[in-house]
């Protein structure tokens, strides 16, 4: 039974491994991906979009496949949409270009169910004439009525990107363009060029960004959270209402009657886990709102809202039970919170755990646990049992049955002290199968860990010791690393026998 067990997690890590490997080899290839603003005399702007992007597999062919369709999301309240040419260069060089009845203008499928947003459309743009090796040609302008930038570009795709050109038209008299990439250290060796040029006539000036050869974005699991370079470029910050950071719900609206739990932690990820769950993400980028937002009044009612809606609301649901919280982050759709003086930093498209925030990563999270339960045993034929070992394992701590044998990015895990005996009293008559348990592991610079499993009478010890010395795991220590994690998670169950 042991060992049909055995087979079977090996065979499942093995068919995961494979599938994300598969996973990593791309569909297609951006020849050129182009983004350009251009900041009118006027306090307009224009957003002039264009992609070149080749099919590489059959997979990427279909029409509902990710490069099959082009979706573009705009606000006929505040913006114009144009499109400068749409068509199809086949494999033998034959252009098809795309017919009328291929241009499908509907409502966004995020606003289908907010009245707040159902004046928002989508230009859906469904490709014809495509075969294996063909190129996609996409070319748009959006014309908008502000001239407000506030972008975060990634600078890698799902696919590989040839070239990327990113360029800001503006007049240096009326504006000021700051920029910036996060990330930077995981760029390509000489992937980036900048150049700024200046007519004095006009003082009009040009920012320029050219990034040549850029890879597929890695798709592995537990990656830092900049692991993708991020361009920045704004030239003002969104102008929010004065109660951005104070919003407040009605007093008809207190949460504390089914969300808190008389623990910090718990009561601010419940809170938060409510926003990610029950209030509808509308996942429209601010620009197409001119980078306004509603109030937490609003987003409670509508049961909707965009990121930074839902992190207005977030916010105000925390102070609204004498939390201080705040809307925080580039595009302001994350909210940063005050625990015993330290800032946590709380995500609200998903349920991540809090991340601190202003102090180092490292801060060890320690957990030490003495006790004596009465085992739970699940039954199997022949007079078999399982006892299941309860792991204390932070919610940060990976999870080894996703940890690839071969990885390409650094890792992030959280630096741990865990330190758990645990005594279970088992039934008359019932035995440890295989005797004794002992493993011990250690690498230096990155931890050690330690299992003992020994029965003595009617009592089965077990101990479990972690000690991981770092949360950021660089890819030459992975290995030693995934050798941890194994190790710490090999034993989460018993096999047990009765006489």
């Amino acid at each position: 039974m042991k060992k049909t067990l055995f087979i079977a997690a090996i065979f499942s890590i093995f068919n995961f491994q494979a599938s994300t490997l598969k996973a990593q080899q791309p569909d297609a290839l951006f020849k050129l991906l182009q983004h350009e603003w251009t900041i009118n005399a006027d306090g307009t702007s224009d957003y002039h979009y264009r992609h070149e992007v080749q099919i590489l597999s059959n997979s990427a062919l279909t029409a509902y496949a990710d490069k099959g369709e082009t979706f573009v999301t705009y606000n006929p309240d505040l913006e114009t949409l144009t499109i400068n040419e749409v068509y199809t260069i086949q494999h033998d060089g034959t252009r098809i270009d795309m017919p009328q009845n291929a241009f499908v203008y509907q409502l966004p499928s995020e606003c289908a169910d907010c009245g707040r947003f159902n004046h928002m459309r989508e230009l859906a743009m469904v490709h014809t004439g495509m075969d294996l090796g063909c190129t996609i040609v996409v070319d748009y302008t959006i014309h908008r009525q502000y001239s407000l930038l506030n972008e975060s570009i990634p600078l890698e795709r799902e696919c590989p990107v040839k070239k990327m050109v990113v360029k800001v038209n503006y007049n240096h008299n009326d504006t000021e363009v700051r920029y910036s990439i996060s990330g930077s250290q995981y760029l390509p060796e000489n992937s980036v060029t900048r150049s700024e040029s200046i007519e004095t006539g006009d003082m009009s000036q040009q920012l320029l960004y050219t990034f040549v050869n850029m890879p597929q974005a890695p798709r592995e699991p537990y990656m830092p959270a900049d692991i993708i370079p991020t361009l920045r470029l704004f030239n003002g910050v969104p102008q929010f209402t004065p109660e951005f950071n104070q919003n407040k719900l009605p007093e008809a609206h207190n949460t504390s009657a089914y969300l808190l739990t008389g623990e910090t932690f718990k009561s601010i990820t419940a809170i938060r886990d409510f926003v990610v769950d029950d209030i509808h993400l509308n996942d429209i980028h601010p620009s197409h709102l001119g980078y306004t937002h509603a109030t937490a009044a609003e987003v409670w009612r509508s049961g909707c809202g965009t990121a930074t809606d839902k992190a207005v609301l977030l916010a105000a649901m925390l102070n609204n039970e004498s939390y201080s919280a705040r809307v925080i982050g580039d595009n302001m759709d994350e909210v940063g919170v005050i625990v015993d003086t330290l800032e946590y930093r709380l995500d609200v498209r998903r349920k991540n755990a809090p991340e601190l925030i202003g102090k180092a990563i490292d801060e060890v999270q320690k957990i030490d646990r003495r006790q004596e339960v009465a085992a739970v045993l699940d039954t199997l034929p022949d007079g078999f049992f399982t006892l299941r070992i309860a792991q204390p394992s932070p919610d940060a701590l990976p999870d080894a049955r996703y940890l690839t044998s071969v990885r390409t990015t650094p890792l992030r895990s959280v630096a741990c002290d865990i330190q758990s005996n645990t005594t279970y009293t088992l039934p008359k008559g019932v035995k440890l199968v295989g005797g004794k348990i002992s493993r011990k592991l250690s690498f230096d610079g990155i931890g050690s860990v330690e299992i003992s499993v020994k029965q003595s009478g009617s009592k089965i010890k077990v101990v479990q010791n972690l000690k991981l010395d770092k949360s950021l795991i660089p890819v030459n220590e992975y290995d030693s690393f995934r050798q941890l994690m194994v190790t710490w998670q090999s034993v989460g169950s018993l096999l047990l026998r009765s006489k």
